[in-house]
């Protein structure tokens, strides 16, 4: 079996792939620009894995300066191309910077953190985890808002477990006319709260031979009270547990497992 890749090796890898899969999926946005508003409309935004630009560029649009911190020089290019398309005066509210965020040392503060759709599950270390968090901390006002959206306590128990690829999506890239199968085989290791995902990419181009590429990589799942004790040991104290992007009470059956907390 193929050892596990660094984050930034696979999103660099999977870059074109990830930004067609996942570019149309704005689910999240209506939460992140409602928080923005209460943030104030001069308030300024830290992204963490901030991508293709998927949830940056919006924000951007909706006139909210932000900074996107993310390894992958290559998500970081079609983030880049993306704000490319806005106005110059639109464009120039947004930062790029490829840094691995658990060092991050920027000369700014900010009025909103986001970590977004399961990002903080790449650290797979307490240190790890406590390193992004304090990181984040150290570029937040006191007061300002960091908002983790993670999968719910009860996930793990949910995902396949037999290592047996199955396919997640068929994607068609537009530019190139390349049809793309992504196919995912997952394995769960209970002891360490660990889930390894093994991706198949088969891709089609007219009238050549199909290719095929694999990709693994490791996430550390993170329960509710174990986050609330990393985010205290941080310099955060957590507002409140939310289950879903309207807001809503996280309880029993929530499909995410989202935490508003404030830098104490």
């Amino acid at each position: 079996m193929a050892g596990a890749q660094s984050v930034s090796a696979l999103y660099d890898a999977l870059a074109e792939v990830y930004d067609l899969q996942h570019r149309t999926y704005l689910d999240d946005l209506p939460m992140y620009l409602r928080l923005a508003r209460e943030a104030g409309p001069s308030a300024r935004i830290l992204e963490i894995g901030c991508g293709s630009g998927r949830l940056l560029v919006p924000l951007v649009e909706a006139g909210w300066r932000v900074v996107g911190v993310d390894e992958s020089a290559a998500m970081l290019r079609l983030a880049a191309a993306r704000l490319a398309a806005l106005s110059p005066s639109l464009a120039q509210r947004a930062l790029l910077i490829r840094a691995d965020a658990r060092m991050l040392a920027l000369n700014a503060r900010f009025d909103l953190a986001v970590i977004a759709l399961n990002t903080f599950l790449h650290n797979l270390t307490r240190e790890a985890q406590l390193a992004m968090l304090r990181a984040v901390r150290q570029h937040l006002k006191l007061g300002a808002l960091l908002v983790v959206d993670l999968p719910p306590n009860d996930e793990l128990a949910w995902q396949p477990d037999d290592g047996q690829f199955q396919l997640e999506a068929t994607l068609v890239d537009p530019a190139t006319e390349r049809t793309i199968r992504k196919y995912v085989a997952s394995r769960v290791f209970w002891s360490t709260q660990e889930q390894e995902l093994m991706y198949r990419i088969e891709t089609q181009t007219r009238h050549m031979p199909p290719t095929e590429q694999i990709f693994t990589i490791r996430l550390r799942h993170v329960f509710r009270f174990e986050m609330e004790l990393l985010m205290m040991n941080s310099g955060f104290e957590v507002q409140k547990w939310v289950g879903d992007y309207h807001l809503s009470p996280y309880g029993e059956g929530s499909p995410r497992m989202i935490a508003l907390a404030r830098a104490a």
